[in-house]
């Protein structure tokens, strides 16, 4: 079969101001179905012109979309479109998966995938061309004319043996996250969580259990990444890249035994890095640039609620090891907890201004479909607009802050962070230089977040 496999448009400051990434999920499912004998095409809407042409859509005979939260509205237009040429449309995702029923009932789309599509997609499309039942494909959700049919999960699939993804079908050059102005591209060396963020879909999607490919298999990846494209930034975006610090030791020692130089950029959890001295050396010595530390709030009670692992304190300790260790520190904070008050909040912000990380991410609390914080927070949301799930916006009635308080302290957040010191505003204002964060890229953020 034909198949395009299209990546909706991003919504949010971060891409308005010019950080783009090559959608991984994409390209293993891409590799995977151009394995099973399919002919695929890949169209990222991250680029111009945000709309798929009609002769795009009418050259398929099946149209995957993949999805999250904040662009299930973009989604389904494109699902739309698809399904008035008559093309079967296909959507993946956690939203998609999460709100199955609201998703089906537009009437724009046949089959929903449930979790990782690279065993289910190739054997949904063999069942449609047999002519067969869609029942008789695991990791499936459909209707059937009379009620929403979900069939049992698939299961996952063992991330060693997985092609690797299809890079050769976009142009990976096109996208522009980069660090420390070199261009990087991403690099998934594992998948599933064994956390239990309540705030996170993570475990729900992927699953509760850790998989993890072996050093050889990501070095492999590397070497094509280095010598085929040319690559020479890295960035490793699973959720928790350091939770085998072995693992982690291996995959930097192969990095420098290969010469290579490579800088790279990786999640981590604060109490992986600060209990792991040897590991961040290691990291240092084979080109670790950046780590992102969930940080999240300067209270342990509200840690707990969350369900995030370590304290307050072991934030500190990663902070101070990765900074000896001249690693810069990307450091991510939730503001708006549904127990929170105002002081609450200003101490996180404090905590952030005394850490000094040289990069800080600001979010409002934001209860996503698939999560322990939607079904515990549900009844209390009062915004269904689901582009406005991207953590700039309150979506629940808080009890304790009104709304739009809340957004002027995100807006103080990231005032109070970026005016710290005379090292922070020259930092902030050589990344705007380089990002071309010119007049109308601002107006634009300002819009993202009123609007």
């Amino acid at each position: 079969m034909r198949v395009l496999l299209v990546n909706p448009q991003s919504t949010g400051i971060f891409t308005t101001i010019g950080m783009t990434l090559p959608p991984m999920g994409l390209l293993y499912l891409a590799a995977c179905l151009e394995r099973a004998g399919h002919s695929v095409r890949v169209i990222d809407l991250q680029f111009e012109p945000f709309i798929l042409a009609r002769e795009d859509l009418a050259s398929a005979d099946v149209v995957g979309i993949t999805s999250d939260t904040t662009r299930i509205e973009k989604a389904l237009q494109i699902a739309r479109q698809a399904s008035s040429l008559g093309k079967i449309v296909v959507l993946g995702g956690p939203h998609p998966q999460f709100m199955a029923a609201e998703v089906l009932e537009t009437g724009h789309v046949q089959f929903i995938i449930k979790g990782e599509g690279e065993l289910s997609f190739p054997q949904l499309l063999e069942v449609i061309a047999a002519g067969g039942s869609p029942a008789s494909t695991a990791g499936v959700i459909f209707h059937d004319g009379a009620s929403v049919v979900e069939t049992p999960n698939a299961p996952p699939p063992d991330v060693e043996r997985l092609p690797l993804p299809a890079r050769h079908l976009v142009d990976l050059h096109r996208y522009t996250a980069s660090l420390s102005g070199v261009p990087v591209t991403p690099v998934v060396t594992s998948r599933g969580c064994p956390g239990g963020c309540s705030f996170c879909s993570s475990s729900n999607f992927f699953g509760r259990g850790w998989r993890q490919r072996s050093p050889e298999s990501v070095l492999a990846e590397l070497d094509e990444i280095y010598h085929r494209y040319g690559f020479r930034g890295v960035a490793f975006v699973d959720d928790n890249f350091s939770l085998d610090p072995e693992r982690v030791v291996r995959i930097a020692d192969g990095i420098r035994q290969r010469g290579f130089d490579l800088i790279w950029w990786n999640f981590s959890r604060v109490d992986s890095i600060g209990k792991n001295p040897e590991m961040v050396r290691a990291m240092a010595a084979a080109g670790s640039k950046m780590v992102y530390l969930g940080i999240e709030s300067a209270a342990d009670e509200v840690l707990r609620d969350i369900g995030k692992q370590g304290q307050v304190a072991d934030a500190a300790t990663a902070v101070k090891l990765l900074k000896d260790n001249h690693i810069e520190v990307f450091g991510s904070y939730i503001i708006g907890h549904h127990n929170e008050r105002r002081r609450d909040i200003e101490r996180t912000i404090d905590l952030a201004v005394q850490l000094d990380t040289d990069v800080a991410q600001f979010s409002i609390l934001t209860p996503y479909p698939g999560t322990a914080l939607y079904d515990q927070l549900k009844e209390r949301i009062f915004i269904r607009r689901w582009k406005f799930y991207d953590g700039l916006h309150l979506v629940f009635r808080h009890a304790h802050i009104n709304r739009h308080l809340l957004q002027l302290l995100l807006i103080k957040s990231y005032f109070r962070f970026y005016r710290r010191s005379p090292r922070a505003k020259t930092g902030f204002k050589a990344y705007g230089r380089r990002q071309d964060l010119g007049m109308r890229k601002v107006l634009a953020c300002v819009f993202d977040l009123f609007f």
